[in-house]
Parts: C-alpha cells; sequence; structure tokens
C-alpha cells in the first residue's frame, strides 16, 4: 500500500518546479554530495587506537611436557595352565564332537582352546588334520560356537594344556 503512493510522490517531488538542466538531487538517492570529496591527510588525523596494543610483535614460547611412555601390564588367560601353541581356528560339521584338528602337537593330547579376543574356551582331544597348516585348528560347529559366531571365522586362539 505505501508503495503505491510512495512511488508516484518521489516521482512527482522530483519533476515540479525545475527544467531538464536542474541541479536539484534526487529524493529517493541516499549518501553525500559527490561533488564533495574528503580532502584531508594522513596527517591531519588524530592518533588512532591500535587493537593489538601499542608494543611490537610478541612471540610465546611453547610449553612441552614429556612424560615417560607407561609399560602395560600383559595379562594371559585367567587359568594357570600354559600356552602351548597359537592358532587359526575355524570349524567344520565333519570333526567329530569332542576333537580339535592341529597339526601342531601330539594326536590325541587334551587341550584348552582359548578365544583370545573374548577368553572364553573349550576342552577338546587333539586329531590330525589332513592336509591342513600347523598354524590351523579346526573344530566342530557346535564347539565354535560356544567360544565365538560362525560368522566371526577364523578367529585367533590359544592352545593350552
Amino acid at each position: 500500500m505505501i508503495t503505491l503512493l510512495a512511488l508516484p510522490t518521489i516521482w512527482l517531488v522530483n519533476r515540479s518546479g525545475d527544467g531538464p538542466g536542474s541541479a536539484r538531487p534526487n529524493v529517493a538517492a541516499a549518501g553525500i554530495d559527490p561533488g564533495e570529496a574528503d580532502h584531508s591527510t594522513a596527517g591531519d588525523r588524530p592518533d588512532e587506537f591500535d587493537p593489538m596494543g601499542a608494543g611490537g610483535a610478541v612471540y610465546l614460547q611453547p610449553t612441552v611436557t614429556v612424560t615417560a611412555p607407561t609399560v602395560p601390564t600383559i595379562a594371559v588367560g585367567r587359568e594357570p595352565h600354559q600356552a602351548v601353541a597359537t592358532a587359526v581356528a575355524t570349524y567344520s560339521a565333519r570333526v567329530s564332537w569332542n576333537e580339535c584338528e592341529f597339526n601342531g602337537l601330539a594326536i590325541g593330547e587334551r587341550v584348552t582352546v582359548v578365544n583370545v579376543a573374548n577368553g572364553r574356551s573349550i576342552d577338546c582331544r587333539i586329531a590330525y588334520l589332513s592336509g591342513g597348516e600347523s598354524e590351523t585348528l579346526v573344530m566342530h560347529t557346535s564347539n565354535f560356537q560356544s567360544i565365538a559366531d560362525l560368522v566371526a571365522a577364523p578367529i585367533h586362539v590359544e592352545i593350552r594344556q
């Protein structure tokens, strides 16, 4: 509503009473008259405020604190059994439920297989792993499920006596 009244008023004020060569400023214009410039020089200005202070540049010295590294305490298992081997364990339904096929120990030896990630363990008897490497241990699927999820296979285990 104001626009409908303001624009015609500005147009009429700028137009009324003056000819085409008029030096009358436009009412809608803002600012200073371009004919007057600031003729002051740098020497005419009073001292300006320096937000950084009156002094020169100051460099701060970094403080460095050196601490000796701590040696972590290594805890291996909760049982007094001694680890005799490490292996990568997997599972197979063809393996007997009370056996673990592994070529790194004597056949028939009773061992405890411990999942190093979570500490869960099972007991089994060592059987010969045909065509396997000495670092691979294969156990029955249900035994594997008692120490880890099937989707986690293969897992790192310790073999203890």
